[in-house]
């Protein structure tokens, strides 16, 4: 009978700290088209950012190279799975692209996208 008294502790334990993941849990991004960590001939026409779970997306900034930010427009706006960043005109070099946004529980949820996007050559004479 002493045996089985831990092994019901152990699965109380288990049961309660399983329980507790789904409420710790918080929505990360799924993919990103193109895909995060790209290197690019230039600034894709739109990136999309599909999420788990819908989020509600706050605000997306991009730094480029010079270290400048440069505020994003995307849409929809308000709760989703999937954003769309039209026309970010990503400059040549490292951009990195910075999101915060409110998962379902209320937490505040952030990440960054890197791309880089290949200089232009000078055409030759």
């Amino acid at each position: 009978m002493n045996i089985i008294r831990p092994y019901a502790l152990l699965f109380l334990v288990l049961t309660l700290v399983a329980a507790s993941f789904p409420a710790a849990a918080h929505t990360g991004v799924q993919s990103t088209t193109p895909p995060s960590g790209a290197t690019l001939e230039q600034s894709p026409p739109v990136i999309e950012i599909r999420f788990h779970a819908a989020i509600n997306l706050t605000a997306v900034v991009v730094v480029d190279a010079s270290k400048a930010e440069r505020k994003l427009e995307f849409t929809p706006h308000g709760s989703a799975a999937t954003f769309q960043l039209p026309n970010p005109q990503l400059a040549a070099g490292h951009n990195e692209i910075k999101w915060k946004g409110l998962s379902k529980d209320g937490h505040v949820v952030t990440c960054t996208l890197v791309y880089e996007i290949k200089p232009k050559e000078a055409k030759a004479s």
